[in-house]
């Protein structure tokens, strides 16, 4: 695994949530090549739980599936804010309205090592209300949900859960309270 060495990197094209660049390897001394990279800002999801035990979800339009998609909230961890967690606790409210007392981490992952080069925060929000109206940016269409707790695996066994980050956030919060 250690064959490989990063020759050079182009910068192809650069949009507002990612960077793709076309990188040159060579693989145990032989030039290969090109890959290419979407390099991008951290990003960081909540596991937000009522206190009766209803999980906040948004359903929003995923250009990439061309449909809507019901996950968990999150988005870019700003460069403003100072750390993860800040930035889970924004989007939170930016997204769904809903607040909580405390964040616990939850982990993180490679959002997909094959062509990103960031990683999603995981948190869970436990006690979490609603207080604010939610704060979505331009072009963003939010509908706010409430699941029962024990209905996670149901929907993503159904396939009405189907990010694949909203997925890991969802098992690793159920595998934290020995569920999953």
């Amino acid at each position: 695994m250690d064959a490989w060495k990063r020759l050079s990197g182009e910068l192809i094209f650069d949009a507002r949530i990612f960077r793709l660049f076309r990188d040159q390897y060579e693989w145990r001394g032989e030039p290969s090549g090109p890959y290419y990279v979407l390099h991008a800002s951290p990003w960081a999801n909540v596991v937000a739980v009522t206190p009766q035990e209803e999980v906040v979800l948004v359903r929003q339009f995923r250009h990439g599936v061309r449909a809507s998609s019901l996950e968990v909230p999150g988005g870019i961890i700003d460069p403003a804010d100072p750390d993860p967690k800040a930035g889970a606790l924004r989007e939170l409210r930016e997204e769904t309205g809903f607040t909580a007392p405390e964040l616990r981490p939850l982990g993180r992952v490679s959002s997909n090592p094959a062509i990103l080069d960031n990683e999603t925060h995981f948190f869970v929000a436990e006690a979490a209300r609603l207080t604010h109206p939610p704060a979505t940016e331009r072009h963003e269409e939010i509908e706010v949900s409430l699941l029962p707790v024990h209905r996670i695996l149901e929907r993503i066994r159904a396939g009405e859960i189907h990010h694949s980050l909203s997925v890991a956030a969802l098992s690793l919060y159920l595998l934290s309270r020995g569920e999953a």
